[in-house]
């Protein structure tokens, strides 16, 4: 069997068609940019390595909050239950502005 290179995974929101494009990246192109970019590990470790539903699930929740983040528009769009273990953790604090 032929051995393929590693990809990444890219999702993006499109403001002008309403939709989210989902496309595929070698790894070895996207170096560089990762080194500079905002990375949310996933380790296997803390998921006993079951990629299952729910690590779907809050994996999918992450993303849509990391693109609402920066597209706010989609904001209105996204209603994801807040994962249990994050419900009731207390907000960062506030930096004062002087």
């Amino acid at each position: 069997m032929e051995k393929r290179p590693p990809r990444c995974v890219v999702i993006a929101y499109d403001e002008d068609q309403q939709a989210l494009k989902i496309c595929t990246l070698y790894r070895d192109s996207l170096a560089r940019r990762m080194d500079s970019a905002l990375i949310v590990p996933w380790l296997l470790e803390d998921v006993d390595f079951k990629l299952d539903d729910e690590s779907a699930r809050t994996i999918g929740g992450v993303i849509f909050g990391l693109l609402a983040v920066h597209q706010p528009e989609l904001k209105q769009y996204i209603s994801v239950t807040p994962h249990p273990n994050s419900i009731g953790h207390p907000e960062p604090p506030q930096c004062d502005e002087k």
